[in-house]
């Protein structure tokens, strides 16, 4: 509230709400009213509405039932490039929402599930790693011409060769897929 001509409005006073009786309009199974916006009151009542796909019903707040998201993400893993995986890093399930780092570890839970490795929809994860800082960090505060210290610019240098020593902090699903036994 920082402007001046804001004007202050209290909670107790008749301007902050008002009991009303002669409203019209939409209002929600919730109890809301929205108005001539039927839309609005309609899915603020609703707890599910029609699939964009099959027309069935799904839960609020999803465009796509269940199955037609799984038929949709089927599809788009499919129409991914595929590639061998090279057993560094990680495997992304997108069928799973789980990764994964070795085959054994895939087997391990294919065999305690009980599903087909086919049905996990592996993709190849990319790693993430740790930014590293620029030749011209901190150069906000120096004054207009100024130069870093060649200290701290040791010191950027110096930090920075500890970054890439690091490595992969995270994984990320990259894009393409594993190839599976014989595709």
């Amino acid at each position: 509230m920082d402007n001046k001509d804001s004007k202050v409005i209290m909670f107790d006073s008749n301007e902050a709400a008002q009991y009303r009786t002669n409203l019209s309009g939409w209002v929600s199974g919730n109890g809301r009213y929205w108005g001539e916006d039927e839309r609005a009151a309609r899915y603020d009542g609703c707890t599910h509405r029609l699939c964009e796909d099959c027309g069935g019903p799904t839960e609020k707040g999803w465009l796509v039932c269940k199955e037609c998201r799984y038929i949709r993400d089927e599809a788009r893993y499919k129409s991914m490039p595929k590639e061998e995986w090279n057993e560094k890093g990680m495997l992304y399930s997108d069928a799973l929402d789980k990764y994964f780092s070795s085959w054994d570890e895939i087997e391990d839970y294919c065999e305690g599930e009980e599903v087909g490795i086919d049905k996990l929809m592996l993709i190849i994860c990319e790693p993430n790693y740790l930014p590293l800082l620029s030749d011209d960090y901190g150069c906000d505060e120096l004054v207009e011409d100024g130069e870093l210290p060649d200290d701290a610019i040791q010191a950027i240098e110096d930090f920075n060769k500890v970054i890439k020593a690091v490595g992969a902090v995270s994984w990320m699903p990259g894009k393409k897929a594993v190839i599976i036994g014989k595709e």
